[in-house]
């Protein structure tokens, strides 16, 4: 089993384990997607002369773009609370406020 790195949640008041949406690996193997391109480089001669496949094959990958976007700048959130653990709260700097939790 892979330890959950430990980060200091605001809304609880210490440190606690961290939980994504996706797993860490999964996340990794998403950055891939963005060097799709270089491997398309050598066929760029053939692909541009034939705007029937370049066109449907460049509208394919940019319609991708922003969902894995969104997985691999995916924020960690509290795994007792579900706050989100900004950055900015890590680095000791004012974060931007959040409202308290409300049961």
């Amino acid at each position: 089993m892979v330890d959950t790195p430990c980060m200091q949640c605001t809304r609880c008041q210490r440190a606690v384990a961290v939980e994504y949406e996706n797993s860490p690996a999964a996340r990794r193997w998403w950055k891939l997607y963005f060097t799709v391109p270089l491997f398309l480089l050598p066929a760029s001669p053939f692909l541009a002369a034939d705007f029937a496949v370049c066109l449907p094959l460049m509208m394919a990958y940019m319609v991708g773009v922003g969902p894995v976007l969104a997985i691999v700048r995916e924020q960690p959130t509290c795994g007792e609370c579900g706050a989100l653990i900004l950055q900015a709260e890590q680095a000791g700097r004012p974060a931007r406020s959040r409202a308290e939790c409300v049961p």
